[in-house]
């Protein structure tokens, strides 16, 4: 492509990404995210799918190749977080103004940038009829911000069955000054010269990481069901206190039996007892009791073999003559995909080049949409990498369109040499 070319497709994609961050998508309204981007792509000769998750609510699926080889994802959610405070930013938050090469708005960083630039990637891709070996599958999700919504409907729907390879384009990045912070050191496990020198070597202005592994997250309730009773009476009752106090101990040893159990790059799954209630009034015995509980998970001890033993916790309590119930809110799995992999390796060689820096691996507290993709295909490689920084969720969100243009030449390149 030539520099005309190229001057000419990045002028369209900021043209674009200006177009939906003007679209309020806070956790609803998606619809007009993907009926903008079926214009988009119907225009390049490339046909999506709209799926519906309730009205107004609209994923996207799109597929470029010959069909005929691996299966590769592009996982991108058209839904923000609130705009908050309105009177704190510096620009309208939907206004999608561009000061010092830096687009402003909600939803920039996360993650709309890194939804188009997975689009033009592809919409390049075809225009120039490379010749790709297999399957480029576009997914625009619903409903990321709360619960994977659409994630989790186009798991439900086949749509991850096939998938060999997922490249999640959420913000990967960060203002290299950061490098020189103590909290970003501590993270990426280097000392202050060492994090001096990266930056000192960078030419950008940001910093970018590989987030090869991210933690998944296991939310559920247990509830104790008893028999009121009078306080100076309590024979005749069956206190719910007693049995949650009882579950709660057992729950704790289990926790306690797998502290040493620790993923490389994640560290130890990490519980928390998060909500805890009881009792009606103070002279009844209480009649119902709950507690509510939120764990980080880990590969090595995912979030169906956690399930299967704290169900089997309440059983035995149940045995014993508790009423206890296991009410699970949310499931989502962990992901890690090893340093030598294919996928790590490819992203860690196109993206230095185009970046121009020496790219750090990363794992993560919290999840994306490869929670829900990988539940259905345990071995997909997944890697979290795309324009963006950690301005996201924060006021003056924003991202840098020239690392908004290196992306889509990233996207390109791994696209291309997957599917050679």
């Amino acid at each position: 492509m030539n520099g005309m070319a190229e001057t000419a497709q990045l002028e369209a994609a900021v043209q674009a990404l200006s177009d939906i961050v003007k679209m309020n998508t806070v956790n609803n309204h998606e619809q007009l995210v993907a009926d903008y981007l079926v214009t988009l792509l119907k225009q390049h000769g490339i046909e999506a799918q709209s799926i519906e998750y309730a009205p107004g609510r609209v994923n996207l699926v799109a597929e470029i190749g010959d069909g005929h080889g691996p299966v590769i994802a592009l996982d991108g959610h058209e839904d923000t977080v609130a705009l908050g405070d309105a009177d704190k930013w510096h620009t309208d938050p939907l206004a999608a103004t561009i000061k010092d090469n830096r687009l402003y708005g909600r939803g920039v960083t996360d993650m709309k940038a890194g939804l188009m630039a997975e689009v033009f990637a592809m919409i390049a891709l075809h225009d120039q009829d490379a010749p790709l070996h297999g399957t480029v599958r576009l997914l625009a999700t619903v409903g990321e911000e709360v619960d994977h919504l659409g994630a989790e409907q186009l798991t439900e729907l086949g749509y991850a069955d096939d998938i060999q390879t997922l490249i999640c384009a959420e913000p990967s990045g960060a203002d290299k000054q950061l490098l020189l912070t103590k909290s970003i050191q501590a993270m990426l496990g280097v000392d202050g010269d060492t994090a001096q020198r990266m930056a000192d070597a960078n030419p950008t202005t940001e910093q970018h990481f590989i987030e090869l592994a991210h933690k998944g997250s296991l939310t559920y309730t247990i509830k104790a069901q008893g028999v009121a009773a009078h306080s100076s009476m309590p024979a005749i009752g069956q206190n719910a206190i007693d049995m949650l106090m009882t579950y709660y101990q057992k729950q704790t040893a289990y926790f306690d039996s797998f502290k040493t159990i620790v993923n490389p790059v994640l560290g130890p799954t990490v519980p928390v007892v998060t909500l805890i209630s009881g009792g009606e009034q103070v002279n009844t015995v209480p009649a119902s009791a709950e507690m509510s509980v939120k764990i980080r998970t880990i590969p090595e001890l995912r979030n169906d073999r956690l399930i299967k033993n704290l169900e089997a916790i309440v059983a035995e309590c149940n045995a014993d003559g508790a009423n206890l119930t296991m009410d699970i809110a949310s499931s989502f799995y962990p992901v890690h995909t090893p340093e030598d992999s294919q996928l790590v390796q490819l992203a860690k060689k196109v993206g230095e080049q185009v970046l121009q820096q020496r790219l750090p691996y990363f794992g993560a507290p919290g999840g994306t949409d490869a929670s829900s993709y990988i539940v259905k295909s345990p071995d997909m490689q997944v890697i979290v990498f795309g324009p963006g920084n950690i301005t996201a969720h924060q006021v003056n969100e924003y991202v840098d369109l020239d690392m908004y243009g290196r992306f889509i030449e990233i996207y390109q390149k791994m696209i291309t040499e997957l599917l050679a």
